[in-house]
């Protein structure tokens, strides 16, 4: 009985040994700036994923820093979003400033609106700058969107205050 645990326990182990590795997850704050990550060749998985709350609506950007090159497939939750804009090269190194690599039109790049709810994100890698090995790396940041007010919505604002005006008046 005592050999049977013992094995059950050896198996057990070694299934959990022999299956994937599981990436890294990161708590995404909303105006926080960038965060870095690094990657791996074309047909992986960016070493960790993004897991974040939104009570209202926010835009997601994803950019690769270095050498333009790099592109990658992005997934909310399981679903995809969509790819980040296809790389040109050669183009600039910009280093770890990637305001700079997403002004940069070579650098791909992609922007998600993303409404409220829970999210976790992650990444595929679809290519990588050539010539340049080891790991790379990207950024990823979280903006809340700026609600705009409707057009009626400020003809509507103004008009009651020109409305207040003129009751003030006769008053």
């Amino acid at each position: 009985m005592f050999n049977v645990s013992i094995k059950a326990l050896a198996v057990a182990a070694a299934m959990v040994s022999a299956g994937p590795s599981r990436a890294a997850t990161i708590d995404l704050v909303a105006d926080s700036g960038w965060s870095r990550f690094a990657f791996g060749d074309v047909g992986t998985t960016v070493g960790r994923s993004y897991s974040f709350s939104l009570v209202a609506n926010a835009v997601l950007t994803i950019v690769d820093g270095f050498l333009a090159g790099d592109q990658f497939e992005v997934f909310a939750n399981t679903l995809s979003l969509g790819t980040t804009s296809a790389p040109v090269t050669p183009s600039a190194n910009t280093g770890m400033n990637f305001d700079a690599a997403l002004a940069d039109g070579d650098h791909s790049s992609g922007s998600f609106l993303l409404g409220p709810g829970d999210y976790l994100i992650s990444m595929d890698v679809l290519a990588r700058s050539p010539g340049v090995a080891g790991n790379h790396l990207g950024a990823i940041r979280l903006d809340l969107a700026a609600v705009p007010v409707p057009a009626g919505g400020a003809l509507l604002l103004s008009g009651l205050g020109l409305a207040a005006l003129l009751r003030r008046r006769r008053g």
